[in-house]
């Protein structure tokens, strides 16, 4: 074998070696529970839902009663990224909703107060806040702190 064959030969069997050592230090641990992870894909069968949730003392998101939605909607020329409240509760609850979105055309903020009836109250259980945005698309930014009313 020449030199360069040599050479050649080595350099192949280093890269396969390497790449033989670096799948098996990739593989995950075994793990002897499979745990439902807490993002599911899609198609996966959704996750237990609590039929009485119940509100959180004090003033915080309320994750557990609160489904919220958020989407660019047009009249006309205007546009508005709207905001969507559910109440899940038995309980009335009081939101302040913060807003930031980003687009090509510039920031937009907004803020508001929303009163959200207990959630046998049908449709005062869900409102919304439509802020005006410069333009249908970008990034939002939204938070809320949510207390019993």
């Amino acid at each position: 074998m020449s030199g360069l064959g040599l050479r050649a030969f080595v350099l192949v069997l280093g890269a396969g070696l390497a790449a033989a050592a670096l799948a098996k230090d990739a593989a995950p641990p075994a793990e002897t529970s499979m745990q439902r992870p807490s993002n599911p894909l899609p198609g996966t069968a959704a996750p237990e839902v609590d039929k009485n949730p119940v509100a959180d003392p004090g003033t915080t998101g309320q994750a557990t009663c609160i489904d919220e939605t958020g989407d660019y909607q047009t009249h006309g020329k205007a546009v508005a990224f709207v905001i969507g409240l559910s109440n899940k509760c038995d309980k009335r609850l009081k939101c302040t909703i913060d807003a930031y979105v980003v687009g090509a055309k510039g920031p937009s903020s907004g803020h508001a107060t929303l009163i959200l009836g207990a959630a046998s109250s049908g449709a005062a259980a869900k409102q919304s806040y439509a802020m005006k945005v410069k333009m249908a698309g970008g990034t939002a930014q939204v938070s809320r702190q949510c207390r019993v009313f």
